[in-house]
């Protein structure tokens, strides 16, 4: 909207509806979160089954793909906290109001750089993947050339980093609750790689590590953010590295 005085009345009611949203937003993220979410996850399972787009609902979530990634922008600078227990549900939402197209000419940091910030999150540009740890110990393994999402299960409590070796083989996931790191190895076939196969991607646990756990520096909700990130150094070798400077390095 070009903002001038005196507003017309439909520039006015969208100025206030953009207010009450993020006023919403801020006040309540876990119900902002899951509502826009669940219509996401309506609008694609109508989409799957060839149902007409042109409802009003639909109409209105595709119209609102910059306000909405505007807001979760917002609660990610403010909120980080309620964010990550719904990470999975966030890059949803991102994932619906972003195109595909769009993440894989440019990548997801350039895309959405405020969701990287997350540890939990890790795109490849090889494979064109984005994983996101969940706070239930799975991994969401999204491929951003068919939008299609597989959920890995491989920790016993909330993952803490995760993340793509560069030529994008393995992917390495970490659990501060359960104190293992996880090495996965991605599909290496040639159809797979180079995103011929629409199936999802086989993954198998090739290596588990045990690790003492993390210790944050101070009681308070935001230390499990930032415990720990894993860095690769090369194709094969990975550090995990502590907020404290204490590094493990590990070899898949």
């Amino acid at each position: 909207i070009t903002m001038g005085l005196p507003l017309n009345p439909p520039a006015d009611s969208a100025r206030s509806a953009r207010h009450a949203l993020s006023l919403i937003a801020t006040a309540r993220p876990p119900a902002f979160i899951t509502t826009i979410a669940r219509e996401v996850h309506r609008h694609n399972a109508a989409q799957a089954n060839s149902q007409s787009q042109q409802n009003v609902h639909t109409t209105t979530l595709a119209r609102a793909k910059t306000e909405i990634l505007r807001v979760i922008d917002i609660l990610i600078e403010k909120m980080p906290g309620d964010v990550v227990d719904l990470l999975v549900e966030v890059m949803d939402i991102i994932m619906y109001c972003i195109e595909g197209s769009l993440v894989k000419k440019k990548g997801l940091q350039e895309c959405f750089p405020a969701v990287c910030k997350f540890y939990m999150v890790g795109y490849c540009d090889r494979s064109y993947r984005i994983a996101v740890g969940a706070r239930q110990g799975s991994v969401a393994l999204y491929d951003v050339r068919t939008g299609k999402c597989q959920n890995i299960h491989g920790h016993k409590g909330p993952i803490t980093a995760v993340s793509f070796a560069p030529d994008g083989r393995y992917l390495a996931t970490y659990s501060n609750a359960d104190s293992h790191i996880c090495f996965w190895q991605m599909n290496t076939s040639l159809l797979g790689s180079i995103g011929m196969l629409n199936s999802a991607p086989q993954l198998r646990c090739i290596k588990t590590y045990q690790v003492p756990p993390v210790q944050p520096a101070s009681p308070g909700s935001q230390n499990h953010l930032k415990l720990a990130r894993l860095i690769w150094t090369s194709n094969r070798n990975i550090i995990l590295m502590a907020h404290d400077g204490k590094e493990h390095r590990f070899t898949v």
